[in-house]
């Protein structure tokens, strides 16, 4: 038996990591698309664990992208854990606990204090009912509607144009619509700049919604670039009393560029809104792990994330 040890990441750890993804998940990821997606917004420290075999290098990842957040008004340190794996030659519930409780260390001593991410239903329940190391927040449901064209009064008082992914309207939405946000990650320009722009796999664009007769953004939505009949509605920053205005103009340019159908994530609770305008909700697959109640006192747990945290398709790492 060769010796395998738990550590925190270190630089250079990314080439057996990238190496390992191909074994365990069967697809290529380069070293660009690492370091956009663990060092993309300037990062000072990556926040990860790995298991390193004596012999064979890195054979355990459990890794986390640091976000800037919002909580209450406040801004706060979060982490969404991505890429968890370990070869299939080392597994095991005891080496994976410990890479997690290692990470969680790491991670409170860089005063992180939200937890989460997205991952399979059966995995989530696996870490919570086999290793108490998640609590389940909730499920994620997608938002699907047959496109239709809106003849109604949004179609004339407001009007959605194309954005630059650094316009600086995307700043001014974002300080008067954050207050609506309890507990998200921050959606400012460079967020969207970061995540949308930069991205080395897929390719977005960006709309904003103004009134008529007016150059003030009143809410944006990003949009995946497919080659589908479907739109995926990534993301949304909107003021209050505007989702529906937005997703009924985001309706209309479907329609007019030829989907049949679009769909989008946001959190069970604004489901009932979203009803209204025609949406049916259906289980996506994913689950919201988090903190467990008997957590480190300071981080956030279940309740309050049900409650408050809002979230969309962006807030995934493998959309």
């Amino acid at each position: 038996m060769s010796e395998v040890t738990i550590r925190e990441y270190r630089l250079g750890d990314e080439y057996g990591i990238i190496k390992l993804f191909k074994e365990v998940f069967g697809r290529d990821m380069s070293i660009e698309e690492w370091q956009w997606k663990y060092r993309g917004q300037g990062n000072d420290k990556v926040l990860a664990v790995v298991l390193e075999d004596r012999e064979s290098g890195i054979v355990g990842y459990y890794g986390s992208i640091t976000l800037r957040m919002i909580r209450d008004g406040k801004e706060i340190k979060g982490v969404a854990a991505g890429d968890t794996m370990i070869h299939p030659k080392h597994r095991s519930f005891v080496r994976l606990k410990k890479m997690r409780n290692l990470w969680v260390d790491e991670s409170l001593r860089e005063s992180v204090i939200m937890f989460y991410g997205f991952s399979p239903e059966r995995i989530v329940k696996l870490a919570v009912e086999r290793l108490g190391i998640y609590d389940t927040a909730e499920p994620v449901y997608e938002a699907a509607k047959d496109v239709r064209f809106n003849n109604d009064p949004s179609r004339f008082l407001y009007k959605l144009s194309p954005l630059s992914f650094d316009d600086g309207r995307i700043d001014e939405l974002w300080d008067k619509a954050k207050h609506q946000f309890k507990l998200s990650v921050i959606r400012d320009s460079a967020y969207f700049q970061w995540r949308y722009k930069n991205h080395p796999l897929f390719s977005y664009e960006i709309w904003g919604l103004t009134r008529r007769w007016s150059s003030h953004l009143a809410g944006l939505a990003v949009l995946k670039k497919e080659d589908s009949d479907n739109l995926l509605l990534m993301d949304m920053v909107f003021r209050e009393k505007n989702l529906a205005p937005l997703l009924k103009k985001v309706e209309n340019l479907a329609f007019s560029i030829g989907k049949k159908k679009m769909g989008l994530w946001l959190p069970y609770r604004m489901h009932p809104e979203l009803e209204t305008l025609g949406f049916i909700s259906r289980p996506s697959g994913a689950t919201i792990p988090t903190m467990p109640q008997s957590g480190h006192p300071s981080t956030i747990k279940k309740d309050e994330v049900v409650a408050n945290f809002y979230y969309t398709c962006g807030d995934t790492d493998f959309l």
